[in-house]
């Protein structure tokens, strides 16, 4: 049994690795301009300086889009490169959110290993820049990864707090 449980640790270790090697590949490299990311720019910034992003004319995303790129700028300055550390990050809460999913959904560990590689060659590793429908993707996974612990985990007597981080990130979708 013991070999078992080394192995699922060094898979474990491998799967955290893998998500977060991946995910800082964008600090260590030139990468091209992408279109509109004005916009990202823009929102982190005003909310960042404490003004509310695009007051002045309406905009089909909610304000949480810029809330880890103005943190982002709060405390690493504000500049291009701080809008890709932003991201990083996101990555890496997104590749340990499709862990913990495919975790709570009892996925073999080498299944679960060979998926998280995959998600992060074909999901994060390219979206080094913030972007809307990234950040939504990365809220929606987030909560469905507390939602499947409250399903799966029924014991316990702080339970409901999975479920309440689960609407909580389900809500930031949404504003």
């Amino acid at each position: 049994m013991q070999t078992n449980s080394k192995k699922v640790s060094f898979i474990t270790i491998t799967e955290i690795l893998i998500i977060v090697c991946l995910a800082i590949v964008p600090l260590f490299v030139s990468f091209p301009y992408r279109v509109n990311i004005f916009l990202s720019w823009e929102g982190a910034y005003r909310l960042s300086q404490g003004q509310i992003p695009y007051k002045d004319f309406g905009m089909p995303m909610g304000f949480m889009y810029w809330v880890v790129p103005a943190i982002f700028f709060k405390i690493f300055g504000v500049q291009m490169i701080t809008l890709v550390k932003a991201q990083l990050f996101l990555n890496i809460i997104s590749g340990l959110a499709f862990r913990a999913i495919l975790k709570n959904l009892s996925v073999q560990p080498g299944i679960r290993l060979l998926s998280v590689l995959l998600y992060c060659l074909s999901f994060s590793f390219f979206n080094f820049w913030p972007w809307y429908n990234h950040s939504v993707i990365v809220y929606e996974m987030v909560g469905l990864s507390f939602l499947l612990k409250y399903i799966f985990t029924r014991q316990g007597k702080y339970n409901w707090v999975w479920l309440l981080l689960s609407a909580m990130f389900i809500f930031f979708i949404l504003i």
